[in-house]
């Protein structure tokens, strides 16, 4: 069979057979036609997977004032900046007492007991809360909890004095209702944790976290939470060692 075109689709040449009538002419071309239109599919669908597989980078953004007696906020974003959740009432302060008792009456962040240490910290993984896990609802909410693992900033600091992991989560509400104070972590409302973790399903299943920036401001944020904890216990979180390399999001 004499050849004198070959259409290319997906690696494999497509033979034309050489003809001269004006029908037959007309057939090659709608062939080559139709050739095209399947390679530039076949394009289309091979660069929609392509970018239906990139990863989304999460970026969890707190805001705390420099006045800890007054609560901040907590925005989730993706990778360039866009907002994907939030902004979300947080509260960053320790507990007055249990500070002292711990040696820590200026309740520095860089101390074991004090407030939550400002910097940069990984999220190796999101674990279950809830009075059936070992993070009971009372403290932690049964919403999840983002852990944090210190990389940078006053967070790697403390990281050095003991604090090698804390946590982002709900919890009941104090006095009036109002966000109670943790020994180092930062609390959101359990409906606050329940949308953010609704809004990190959102992103899909390629999304992943970046990091976590916890930052100062000198401007007043929102308005106080409650400085008592409570019931709380512990600094770092129970379990906290096991839960620092990567592993799975556990969302509810």
């Amino acid at each position: 069979m004499e050849l004198d075109a070959w259409c290319e689709l997906g690696g494999s040449a497509v033979p034309e057979k050489s003809v001269s009538s004006p029908r037959n002419h007309s057939l090659t071309t709608s062939r080559r036609q139709y050739a095209l239109l399947l390679a530039a599919f076949a394009s289309g669908v091979t660069s929609s997977r392509r970018s239906a597989a990139q990863p989304v980078d999460l970026v969890i953004r707190v805001e705390l004032s420099e006045d800890r007696d007054q609560t901040g906020t907590l925005i989730l974003q993706d990778g360039s900046g866009r907002r994907l959740g939030g902004p979300y009432p947080a509260f960053g302060r320790s507990d007055n007492a249990t500070a002292k008792a711990h040696k820590n009456p200026a309740r520095n962040p860089i101390q074991p007991y004090g407030d939550t240490p400002t910097g940069t910290y990984e999220i190796p993984r999101v674990v279950a809360t809830g009075d059936e896990t070992n993070y009971r609802s009372r403290s932690y909410g049964p919403n999840g909890a983002l852990v944090l693992r210190p990389t940078a900033g006053q967070a790697l600091t403390a990281a050095g004095n003991g604090r090698i992991g804390l946590m982002i989560h709900g919890g009941a509400p104090g006095s009036g209702g109002r966000l109670r104070a943790t020994h180092g972590c930062v609390r959101l409302s359990d409906q606050d944790m329940a949308r953010l973790t609704a809004a990190i399903a959102a992103a899909g299943q390629n999304a992943r976290f970046s990091r976590c920036e916890l930052v100062r401001l000198a401007a007043s944020i929102g308005p106080p939470g409650d400085p008592v904890s409570g019931e709380d216990t512990g600094d770092p979180p129970p379990g906290i060692q096991e839960l620092l390399n990567p592993g799975p999001i556990i969302l509810p």
